[in-house]
């Protein structure tokens, strides 16, 4: 159990990091569009970084294709470990690390629609000018998200998730 810690204080200790730590990040749910990196501890060979397609499908050494969508990076994690276990290493050792989240999409009346990097504690008002502010006809209040298909009303404070896509309506005055 202590070696199991201390393999993973190490991987977590080599292991760049691109994101910002936040508390809801253990949560966290992969979906299509995330990059996320595998390393099977002491099996560098094993070790793969991939890029989400929609399928939800990755292809894992030995493995073949697995299904990571709405898992947790624990929860692969663990699959993995459990699969590998299963005729293949004695005891595996597998971190899963979000390496880059899907990003933002801001459209409607900004001065540059488009795709944007996510990042933690992100709001609607930061994301706006990520997209070069509002245009002169842009609502002050008419602003939505589109989450996982759900319409919900927005103000500068919403905070964001990967992969919302945030319209800004235009007032005609």
């Amino acid at each position: 159990m202590a070696v199991s810690f201390l393999k993973r204080a190490l991987i977590a200790l080599l292991l760049p990091m691109v994101c910002y730590v936040h508390a809801n990040e253990d949560q966290y749910r992969i979906d299509a569009g995330d990059s996320i990196a595998i390393v099977v501890f002491n099996e560098p060979e094993l070790s793969i970084k991939a890029k989400i397609a929609q399928s939800g499908q990755i292809r894992f050494p030995l493995l073949g294709d697995i299904n990571v969508l709405d898992k947790t990076p624990d929860e692969l994690a663990h699959e993995i470990e459990a699969a590998l276990v299963d005729g293949y290493l004695v005891n595996p050792d597998v971190s899963v690390t979000i390496e880059a989240y899907r990003p933002i999409f801001v459209k409607g009346a900004v001065k540059k629609a488009g795709s944007h990097p996510f990042v933690f504690e992100l709001n609607v008002e930061q994301a706006i000018a990520m997209a070069g502010g509002l245009t002169d006809r842009a609502s002050k209040s008419d602003w939505h998200i589109i989450r996982k298909g759900e319409k919900i009303k927005a103000n500068k404070s919403t905070t964001l998730m990967p992969g919302d896509v945030i319209t800004i309506g235009e007032s005609l005055f």
